[in-house]
């Protein structure tokens, strides 16, 4: 009889993408004037080996919160961004106008995600305080 034996490694990189490992906590929610799409700004940790993520989600509320989108997604790169109690970095998450939502955050993390349109909504994104140059 033959067993398949599979490395450590491997049984918690697959156990990295399962969302009750992980600890999500919503730290703003903005919504837009004269519709019912809003922006949810997150701070999740999955374990000490990982650290945290800061994510902005769009979504719709007449939609389950599963439908939403994930929009933004950064961390503090080692350090480099301060990161505030709840291991957020800065964020500041804002409707502009209909259908227009500004992301500025701070430049001296690193950022995973970017997605310029969701839920028809146009995104924006800036970069604040001291970012090296790309």
């Amino acid at each position: 009889m033959m067993r398949l034996v599979l490395p450590a490694s491997l049984l918690l990189l697959s156990a990295c993408g399962i969302d009750p490992a992980c600890d999500t906590q919503v730290l703003q929610v903005a919504r837009e004037i004269g519709s019912d799409r809003y922006a949810a700004t997150e701070v999740r940790s999955c374990g000490a080996a990982t650290g945290f993520a800061t994510i902005v989600r769009v979504g719709r509320a007449s939609e389950p919160q599963s439908d939403a989108v994930e929009v933004f997604v950064a961390d503090s790169d080692h350090g480099k961004a301060t990161a505030g109690m709840d291991g957020s970095i800065f964020m500041n998450v804002v409707w502009t106008a209909a259908g227009k939502l500004a992301i500025v955050y701070d430049a001296r993390g690193r950022v995973f995600k970017r997605v310029a349109e969701a839920k028809g909504a146009a995104i924006q994104f800036r970069g604040s305080g001291a970012a090296p140059p790309e």
